[in-house]
C-alpha cells in the first residue's frame, strides 16, 4: 500500500512546525484533521515517525530518516505551480500546431509573424489531412478547413473564409475553348475534380447536376492542383484566397462563376475547456489579428 502524498505533505508540515495545532494552523485544517493524516501514515509505512508530548512532538530515529527524504516535496510543488503559472502568463516553450499542407504559403503566412514576435517560443507544425486527436497527441492549436466544429468539443475561432471557384489557364481554353454551360464540363479535361464533381457543381438556375470529366492528375493537395491548373492540364477547383494575384495578372481565369457556390472556412482550434498556456493564447490571437490583415480576396 503506497503513502498518500497528501499525508507525507502534512507529515512534513507537523515535522517542520513541531506540534499538529501548529501545522493545522498553517495549513488552514482542524486539528484532529491533522493528527488523523499522520496516524494514517504510520500505519501505512508501519513505522513511528513521531514522539507525541502533551506540548510538541518530535521525530523518531526513523522519522528522521524519512523527513530528510520528504522535507524538499513542499518546496518543489512550489516551484513546479510556480513555472505553471509563469508558462500560462508569459509565452515561451513549446508549441505544437497542427494544419492541412501549407497550399499556397496561408498556413506559413498565418504562422510566421508569430514566431518572429515570439522569440522564447518553439513552433512545432505538423502539417496532415487527418484531424489528429489533439488531445492525445499533445496538440495546442489546429488550424483546420471545413464546416464549423462541434462546439461541445471544441473552441473554434474562425480565420478566414475564401470561396471556391472553378479556373483553367489561359492557354488550356485556347486550345479546348471556354465552357459556356455546366453540362459542357463533361467535354473538359479536368483537375483534381473527383471530390468536387459529384454533388457540388450547379447550374446556371441553382440546380444541383453531376458532372463527369476526365481527370489527367488528381491531388488532394491544392498547391499541385494549383500547379497543374497552371500549367493548362485542365480546369480545377481553387481557393479565390490562395490564386488571387494569379487572376489579377491573367495567368488563372475563372470559369463558369458561380457554379461552385460553396466556399471553405478555416479556424483555429482547442479542446473545449482547455486552459491554454500563455503562448498557446498568443498564438491564437496572433491568427485571428494576422487573418484579418491578409488581402482581400477579388469579388
Amino acid at each position: 500500500m503506497k503513502a498518500d502524498p497528501t499525508d507525507v505533505l502534512v507529515f512534513v508540515a507537523v515535522a517542520d512546525a513541531g506540534s499538529f495545532t501548529a501545522a493545522a494552523k498553517a495549513l488552514d485544517l482542524p486539528t484532529s484533521a491533522v493528527s488523523r493524516r499522520v496516524a494514517r501514515l504510520e500505519e501505512t509505512l508501519g513505522e513511528r515517525l513521531l514522539h507525541r508530548t502533551t506540548r510538541r512532538v518530535g521525530l523518531t530515529d526513523v522519522g528522521r530518516i524519512f523527513h530528510a527524504r520528504v522535507a524538499g516535496i513542499p518546496g518543489q510543488l512550489e516551484e513546479a505551480e510556480r513555472a505553471l503559472r509563469e508558462t500560462r502568463e508569459s509565452p515561451g516553450g513549446l508549441v505544437r500546431v497542427t494544419a492541412p499542407p501549407d497550399d499556397g504559403g496561408l498556413i506559413w503566412q498565418l504562422l510566421e509573424g508569430f514566431v518572429r514576435s515570439h522569440p522564447e517560443v518553439e513552433l512545432e507544425i505538423v502539417h496532415t489531412l487527418d484531424y489528429l486527436d489533439l488531445v492525445e497527441e499533445g496538440i495546442d492549436v489546429a488550424i483546420r478547413g471545413g464546416e464549423a466544429p462541434d462546439s461541445t468539443l471544441f473552441t473554434a475561432h474562425a480565420l478566414l473564409r475564401s470561396r471556391i471557384l472553378l479556373a483553367a489557364a489561359p492557354s488550356y481554353l485556347e486550345e479546348r475553348g471556354t465552357p459556356t454551360t455546366v453540362d459542357a464540363l463533361a467535354d473538359h479535361d479536368g483537375v483534381g475534380m473527383d471530390g468536387w464533381a459529384p454533388n457540388a457543381i450547379r447550374r446556371l438556375d441553382g440546380s444541383p447536376t453531376r458532372v463527369t470529366m476526365r481527370n489527367r492528375v488528381r491531388s488532394n493537395r491544392l498547391d499541385t492542383v494549383q500547379a497543374a491548373v497552371l500549367a493548362g492540364l485542365g480546369i480545377g477547383p481553387l481557393l479565390a484566397l490562395n490564386v488571387r494575384r494569379e487572376l489579377a495578372e491573367g495567368a488563372l481565369v475563372e470559369v463558369l462563376r458561380g457554379c461552385l457556390p460553396m466556399d471553405s472556412a478555416l479556424w483555429a482550434i482547442y479542446p473545449a475547456g482547455r486552459r491554454g498556456t500563455a503562448a498557446a493564447k498568443a498564438l491564437v490571437a496572433h491568427l485571428l489579428a494576422t487573418a484579418k490583415l491578409l488581402v482581400p480576396e477579388p469579388p
